[in-house]
């Protein structure tokens, strides 16, 4: 639980914020809490937790939504499905409709409930472009803003997610489990349910989720005086091949005093697949039938950004305080938002402050960075579905006419051709309009928005990676990372088989040789070497567990690491001459934090994801509910399954964290205005290289031999303020592995072993042996012969 000092430094930072007029009864219950907050600390129900800027039990962030009807419905409605009849329907009037959404009352652990009513209020599935499938002929087009309606629209349900790749429980365990983005799907989505997980082309919605107090009492607050309230978007993606903003409840952030939105966009071929490079071409290509420039994700999301700057205040948000954050590669498609014209550098701007988390423009898969990849991997597509690609337009014409399983089905099998691009299919590309040069050039140049930046990843977030490689060997190797248990019993269970052992060293030989092949190495056995010696803890040379803990680091390092610290330092490189200070605000953490209740975490760390489970406040949504509970409210209300993990005191401790940064960086820009356990996060430099370290040993009531448990098995210390997290390995990855993969392969001859040695020479000194008889043998019947024939002459 947060310490006091906190609380009362936010209390104190409160009182020189602007609030809204409140009665007395408002002071009193602060009064009494004041008194009372160390009973509170100590008592098993969660005393109020402000965040910065609000002290009022409304702000309160850990209060758990008390899930109820959608529709709560008047008495005599006679209507059979009206939102006019439901008592918590929320209309909100826009140009394409009359968003109904509904509310739903949130229990309030203090008891001023007779004082007024805290409501959660939601819309799900709100359009903010027109559906850009075939039948509409905007497949491979920019989006189109939605048809203008003065008609009632039901924002009550989720709509599909965008169309993705999707091997359902019927595919068998080695089709599916070589695939980075099933893993991750299985592990970090899990708790995704049918409502949420369908997927379409019509897909293009956001759902919305933002606190108030409603009913008349004392603490109510006036409709007309409520505060707008700063903005948190939410993008979420894996290699532009899957996500959406259906996976995450957004009820806890909100009650930070945010509004909070998440988008679905355009991912695979559906939202980046590009005919060619942008550069030469007029911006007006992008909507004909003869080519495709591509980004159609990227101008997805500036769609929605420009609908939630238009409708900003009718959902009770400030358009001035819009924080974008990005996960996986939607965290690099933020990024290139930060380079645009149109969203970042627009004037006025869609978006104020951002953060990058997993993710950046310069990662693996970030951009195209070759003219001519997005072109061959749009043949290759075309090659699978059977489309003539003998001209640009007639593949696109085919293309458009297929259908959309056809398609999401076969982008998940497009791969790199060619040695060191190191990218990823479907990623952004240069297009001459959205992406106006290659992104370092760009930055190089100072043509980014200089707001400020967080930026960080996990310790483990390759782990989805590094999984899904070793079971591409799986059938051929035939060693398994995991028993046959695991494997039979994986579709109904989805537990890790708790008798892991590691990975074997001939194993990981072959999984690092495996990577320098697929990227087209001249000399992979060279490569994989190179990568052995270099992700080798040769003071445990022999421990499975640490050789599989590094392989985990080495696929984080490749696949996020090294290319987010680029842009950390692209964006840290600059310098106000006239203070001598940054010019831009940077900050750079990195998620340690893994749960003793995830049984996930025993195998893959602090897996990429892992750390949305505590942003989004899953430890707080489950607290003091049975199972049953959680059960029957999470898909019916929540729209979610309930959480496999049993979160602890210490993960609900860490939730709150993550909860009081975001907050704090969406008000005002800096996540910690009050230092956090007496440290204060100082910003990433060039010359410093300073990153916040985010861990948690245990709770405030958990036992000291419970913390040295904890530390014994690894999960390290707590917050700390660190420098120079992995240049070297980062340095690899970005200066001499791209070099490597060129290098002219060794030829030397093969060389017999000694034991061989010795039985050819004895062999050949055999044969010599009877070869030297066999001629004197000869020699001897030549003479002998040659004596008998001169006798019988005579």
């Amino acid at each position: 639980m947060l310490t006091a000092p906190w609380l009362c430094a936010n209390m104190e930072s409160a009182r020189r914020q602007e609030y809204v007029a409140v009665g007395v009864g408002s002071f009193a219950r602060f009064f009494l809490l004041f008194l009372f907050l160390p009973v509170l600390i100590n008592s098993q129900l969660d005393h109020c937790l402000w965040p910065t800027g609000c002290h009022q039990d409304e702000c309160c962030f850990n209060v758990v939504p008390k899930t109820g009807p959608i529709c709560d419905r008047i008495p005599g409605c006679a209507a059979s499905f009206d939102r006019d009849c439901c008592k918590n329907a929320r209309p909100v009037y826009t140009d394409y409709g009359i968003m109904y959404g509904y509310a739903i009352l949130l229990d309030d652990p203090l008891g001023y409930r007779s004082d007024g009513r805290k409501y959660l209020e939601i819309w799900r599935g709100v359009p903010y472009a027109r559906p850009p499938t075939r039948e509409n002929n905007l497949r491979f087009r920019k989006p189109v803003p939605p048809t203008q309606s003065s008609a009632k629209y039901d924002a009550t349900y989720f709509r599909p997610s965008c169309a993705q790749p999707h091997l359902t429980s019927e595919y068998p365990f080695t089709v599916w489990s070589g695939s980075a983005y099933e893993w991750w799907r299985r592990i970090s989505m899990r708790q995704t349910v049918q409502e949420a997980a369908s997927i379409s082309e019509d897909c293009l919605y956001l759902n919305i989720y933002v606190i108030n107090e409603t009913d008349s009492g004392p603490g109510s607050l006036v409709p007309g005086l409520r505060r707008k309230l700063p903005i948190v978007v939410f993008f979420d993606g894996l290699d532009h091949l899957v996500g959406s903003g259906n996976g995450y409840p957004g009820h806890v952030l909100a009650q930070l005093g945010l509004v909070v939105i998440l988008v679905n966009y355009r991912l695979g071929p559906f939202g980046y697949l590009a005919t060619q490079s942008g550069t030469t071409q007029s911006t007006d290509l992008s909507e004909s039938d003869d080519v495709a420039l591509g980004n159609y994700g990227l101008w997805d999301q500036v769609r929605a950004l420009e609908f939630i700057r238009e409708n900003a205040e009718k959902f009770f948000g400030d358009p001035d305080k819009i924080t974008l954050v990005g996960h996986g590669s939607a965290a690099g498609d933020v990024a290139l938002h930060l380079l645009s014209k149109h969203s970042g550098r627009r004037n006025p701007p869609l978006f104020h402050r951002v953060i990058l988390m997993s993710g950046s423009d310069q990662m693996e898969g970030g951009f195209v960075k070759h003219p001519d990849e997005s072109l061959i991997y749009a043949k290759e597509l075309a090659h699978q579905v059977g489309c003539d690609v003998s001209s640009e337009r007639t593949m696109l014409a085919c293309l458009r006419g297929r259908t959309t399983e056809e398609l999401q089905t076969a982008g998940g099998y497009v791969r790199i051709h060619r040695q060191v691009w190191l990218t990823k299919p479907w990623s952004p590309q240069v297009d001459g309009d959205f992406i106006e040069d290659r992104p370092e050039n760009l930055w190089a140049a100072g043509k980014f928005a200089h707001i400020p930046l967080i930026g960080g990843l996990t310790v483990d977030d390759g782990a989805f990676y590094a999984l899904s490689s070793i079971f591409q060997l799986y059938n051929t190797t035939e060693q398994h990372v995991v028993g046959p248990m695991f494997i039979h019993n994986l579709f109904e269970k989805l537990e890790p088989n708790r008798n892991f052992s590691g990975i074997s060293e001939e194993l990981l030989k072959m999984a690092y040789t495996e990577m320098a092949r697929r990227d087209f190495a001249s000399d992979p056995l060279a490569i994989g070497d190179s990568l052995m010696f270099e992700y080798t803890d040769w003071a445990n040379k022999s421990d499975d567990h640490k050789r599989w803990a590094m392989y985990r680091e080495a696929w984080t390092d490749r696949s996020v690491g090294a290319g987010l610290i680029l842009t950390l330092r692209y964006h840290s490189n600059g310098v106000n001459y006239s203070t001598g200070t940054p010019e831009n605000r940077t900050q750079m953490y990195v998620f340690a934090y893994k749960s003793q209740a995830d049984p996930w975490a025993r195998i893959l760390g602090s897996y990429g994801g892992s750390e949305l489970h505590y942003l989004f406040g899953y430890p707080r949504l489950t607290h003091l509910k049975t199972a049953e509970t959680l059960n029957s409210e999470w898909p019916d209300h929540l729209g979610l399954q309930p959480p496999l993990t049993n979160y602890t005191q210490t993960d609900r401790n860490m939730s709150d964290y993550l909860l009081f940064f975001l907050s704090n960086f969406a008000k005002s820009g800096n996540a910690t205005p009050n230092a956090v356990r007496n440290l204060t996060w100082d910003t990433y430099r060039p010359d410093n290289r300073t990153y916040f370290w985010l861990n948690l040993t245990s709770g405030y009531n958990e036992s000291r031999s419970h913390q040295i448990e904890l530390e014994a098995l690894g999960l390290g210390a707590g917050f700390d303020l660190r420098q120079n997290y992995r240049v070297y390995r980062y340095a690899f990855w970005n200066r001499l592995y791209p070099f490597q993969l060129t290098w002219a392969p060794r030829f030397t001859p093969p060389m017999p072993t000694p034991g061989y040695v010795i039985d050819y020479e004895t062999a050949s000194s055999s044969l010599g042996g009877i070869c030297a008889l066999l001629c004197v043998i000869t020699l001897i019947l030549f003479i002998l012969y040659y004596r008998k024939r001169r006798l019988l002459v005579h």
